[in-house]
């Protein structure tokens, strides 16, 4: 899914890859926050510091902490 292509073995995820599942990991944790956020606090300005902060944090962890294979 990633553009990489394997030509030996077999992915139990289906070719699912951790770079992938960042990629959707990313709006998931943002909307989580946010909705947590927004039951606890009026405004909107705490629920998106958080969501952000939530999907900075996986940001940071796919590019910086993991990167992704070269292909």
């Amino acid at each position: 899914m990633s553009g990489r292509h394997r030509t030996g073995g077999s992915n139990p995820l289906g070719g699912v890859e951790r770079a992938d599942l960042i990629l959707l990991a990313i709006p998931l944790a943002f909307c989580a926050v946010y909705a947590a956020a927004s039951l606890l606090a009026r405004g909107y300005t705490l629920p998106v510091a958080g969501g952000s902060l939530a999907a900075g944090a996986l940001v940071v962890d796919g590019l910086f902490l993991n990167p992704p294979d070269e292909a």
